[in-house]
């Protein structure tokens, strides 16, 4: 990836500067929502399977994601073919988020930030072939870049209307 105003750069991608703006833009509404927050809503449990997330630890799963997603389309973009074939999303978000979940939210929410940062200078540099370029996601498959990135913000809008329902949830008990 040439980035612009370097000899030989590539025009940026319209598409590129969409989806960093949705990024932009979502990570905005997504620190806001916790921001938002009460205390005792950190502790609602969201999941009551598998690894059976509260609140808190959907922040921390969310700022794992921001990273490990960040770098798999880096690195797709630089020719990976993406995940492992018998890659096991389960086991990485139980893995990954447990080692995160254990910091207070502060840390959690400027670490949000700062990955959501990079993530969108990373899009915002991308050009057409950098989107459409083909690896392994670990959810949705071989797809391209762009998918990738879509799922980036569709992921916590979906994680966030699970997290609203616990909390009505828990309100009316």
């Amino acid at each position: 990836m040439v980035l612009p105003g370097q000899l030989g750069a590539q025009i940026v991608s319209a598409l590129a500067q969409q989806l960093a703006d949705s990024l932009e833009a979502e990570g905005r509404k997504t620190l806001d929502f916790f921001r938002d927050l009460a205390p005792g809503q950190w502790e609602v449990q969201v999941y009551a399977d598998g690894p059976a997330w509260k609140v808190h630890d959907l922040l921390a799963h969310f700022t794992e994601v921001e990273g490990s997603i960040l770098r798999l389309v880096h690195s797709v973009i630089k020719g990976s073919s993406g995940v492992a074939e018998d890659f096991s999303v389960d086991r990485w978000n139980a893995e990954h988020t447990a080692e995160l979940s254990p910091q207070n939210r502060e840390f959690l929410l400027d670490e949000f930030t700062n990955r959501r940062a990079l993530t969108v200078a990373l899009v915002r540099q991308l050009n057409d072939a950098d989107l459409e370029k083909r690896g392994r996601h670990p959810a949705l498959g071989i797809t391209e870049v762009k998918h990738m990135l879509r799922l980036m913000y569709l992921h916590l809008q979906g994680h966030q209307r699970d997290i609203r329902r616990a909390l009505k949830a828990a309100a009316s008990n």
